[in-house]
């Protein structure tokens, strides 16, 4: 996926939604400070999807716009790439103090900022989200101490919180 076309497709949901507000929280949120992970050769080169949280959002409305613009959708048959609709209840589990750190998208829109996505990986630990963190640490997109810093801030058990300091390698 290309930053254009994350543009493209925050643009059609905050439209369609009426939004007050979007937010880009999965690896698609990478590509406001580093739009090169979309280019050719880049990590998220074949993502096709974006997971938003739209504000405010209901259980109807999510649907309304997995139909218009979700996986499968024509909008999503056309442009090759679709939104994935997250609950706005996801913004509670995200780091504290991520809404300072995000990264403006338009004039609707939000990014969570790359210390926070390697954070919120870190805590789901799937292989494919390890890997992501990896090469940002690797490529210098992020730092481990703020990392660290971040994954501090989310409220989780201590148990969790030690498992995603493990995975870092801290």
């Amino acid at each position: 996926m290309h930053l254009s076309a994350l543009n493209h497709l925050v643009a059609a949901v905050a439209a369609l939604a009426q939004a007050e507000a979007v937010v880009v929280v999965g690896s698609a949120a990478l590509l406001v400070r580093h739009p090169e992970l979309g280019e050719p050769g880049g990590r998220l080169e074949l993502t096709r999807d974006a997971d938003l949280v739209v504000l405010p959002c209901d259980a109807e409305l999510a649907a309304m716009i997995h139909e218009a613009l979700g996986e499968g959708s024509l909008f999503d048959q056309r442009h090759g790439y679709h939104a994935d609709v997250v609950r706005p209840e996801l913004l509670s589990t995200l780091p504290q103090g991520w809404r300072a750190r995000a990264l403006p998208l338009g004039s609707q829109a939000l990014s969570l900022a790359p210390v926070d996505v390697a954070a919120v990986k870190l805590c789901v630990g799937r292989a494919k989200d390890l890997a992501v963190v990896a090469e940002l640490l690797e490529h210098g997109m992020v730092e481990r101490a703020a990392v660290v810093l971040s994954l501090c801030e989310i409220r989780q058990s201590e148990r969790d919180a030690r498992a995603a300091l493990r995975r870092l390698g801290a």
